[in-house]
């Protein structure tokens, strides 16, 4: 009966019997304010005449502005820790007037996308304005469709919103994790008040960890005291308790700070510094990409090579393997024998014997796979520099030593004779 009459008989049907809370009684909502009525009420007043492709524009105004809101209340600094490496303008206005003056240079995407990170936005709600922004995109009176935005496609979406978004509480003070954190950025901490806030961060779920994490990320990387020292202190906790996600970001960012400087806002452009000496606390420079990693290991074997070099630098060589070791057994695929050629130079030493420099270096051997093994025989066979002092007994007896050792780690008869021909051929040169 309802369609004999036309669509407008059925939206009167649906505004009398059916219309969600939010559009029948907008200021009953307690959630929203007149900016937010404003929008709810002009969408209400599309559909009656006929325009849900029109309303559907309102309605996303409305849950924009709404989030905007929330995200404000919850704290503006975790939300866009959340989205720096978010794709997307996010230059938000601190000095702004207005919710939208404030807003004016972040994009609607990256409110969207940064608002579920920090778990302002449901995933219900996210999704609903996800199917709003393609609505806009492909269905909206700005683009013509065969699949035409309708009434119950608006009303659907609205008790989505309505339920998972508008209905919600807003945040309260003091109830955040950058709240609960906000003494790392204003006071020096004592061991006492740093172990409260440790046991605070093992009791955070995995959404807020990832908050802390990123919160204690940039105090790191902008390097501003007391909350540099602070978070330094603090990060190996939140470090155990993240993901690999988190912890690839991390060694992303390290990588792009080699890329782009500009990329460093910190006011000493220091940043950089700071997260290589981070990422050597906790273990972490195998999560730098391999290209940055690659530029690590160069540089830092650079001053090995130099010590190898130098007269009487057998204490220069110890402190050199001592910079190498700092950073882990984590040498990239692509640096592997320029690397390793200055490994095994120091580590089978000269004529009047080795530095102990060795010692250090002795993780770069063990973690040695059969592959690599095999690579090590072959730059006996054929590096130069490898093969440079072992004219001499002692280096061609540590030479020999070491490929012994590593010939028992094998067990493919062809990887262990290709080890018995570069202990032959040293032994013979």
């Amino acid at each position: 009966m309802l369609y004999i009459n036309g669509t407008y008989d059925i939206i009167m049907f649906m505004n009398e019997q059916t219309l969600p809370p939010i559009l029948a009684n907008t200021r009953s909502i307690a959630n929203i304010d007149g900016t937010e009525v404003a929008f709810l009420e002009r969408a209400r007043k599309l559909l009656d005449v006929g325009f849900p492709d029109h309303a559907l524009l309102d309605i996303w105004n409305a849950a924009v502005y709404n989030l905007r809101k929330r995200v404000e209340l919850y704290s503006m600094e975790i939300f866009l820790s959340a989205v720096k490496d978010t794709a997307g303008r996010k230059r938000y206005n601190i000095k702004g007037d207005t919710v939208e003056d404030r807003w004016e240079g972040v994009d609607d995407a990256v409110l969207i996308e940064g608002s579920s990170m920090i778990g302002i936005l449901s995933g219900k709600a996210g999704k609903a304005l996800e199917m709003i922004n393609w609505m806009r995109n492909h269905a909206s009176p700005a683009h013509s469709s065969h699949e035409p935005v309708s009434v119950a496609d608006v009303l659907g979406l609205v008790i989505i919103l309505q339920e998972n978004l508008f209905s919600n509480s807003l945040p309260e003070a003091g109830h955040s994790p950058s709240t609960l954190l906000d003494p790392i950025k204003s006071t020096p901490l004592d061991f006492e008040k740093l172990s409260i806030i440790i046991d605070q961060i093992n009791s955070f779920n995995q959404r807020d960890i990832r908050i802390v994490f990123g919160f204690l990320l940039d105090n790191i990387c902008n390097g501003i005291e007391p909350a540099y020292n602070n978070s330094w202190h603090l990060f190996d906790t939140v470090w155990i308790k993240a993901t690999e996600d988190n912890r690839t970001m991390t060694g992303a960012r390290y990588q792009k700070y080699l890329i782009d400087p500009n990329y460093d806002n910190s006011s000493d452009k220091q940043a950089k510094v700071r997260l290589l000496e981070l990422l050597i606390k906790v273990q972490g420079i195998k999560y730098i990409p391999e290209a940055g990693r690659a530029l690590i290991y160069r540089t830092t074997v650079s001053k090995l090579a130099a010590a190898k070099n130098s007269s009487y630098g057998w204490k220069a060589e110890e402190l050199a393997a001592n910079s190498l070791a700092q950073f882990g057994p984590i040498v990239p695929p692509i640096a592997f024998e320029e690397i390793y050629q200055e490994i095994l130079s120091v580590w089978c030493g000269n004529y009047w014997g080795r530095s102990s420099a060795w010692l250090n270096l002795k993780p770069f051997m063990d973690i040695l796979n059969s592959q690599q093994i095999v690579n090590i025989a072959y730059m006996f066979l054929n590096n130069d520099r490898v093969k440079m002092e072992l004219g001499y007994t002692k280096p061609k007896n540590e030479a020999i030593r070491l490929l012994q050792e590593l010939r028992t780690k094998l067990t493919i008869q062809a990887h262990i004779n290709d080890v018995d021909q570069a202990i032959n051929y040293v032994h013979y040169l």
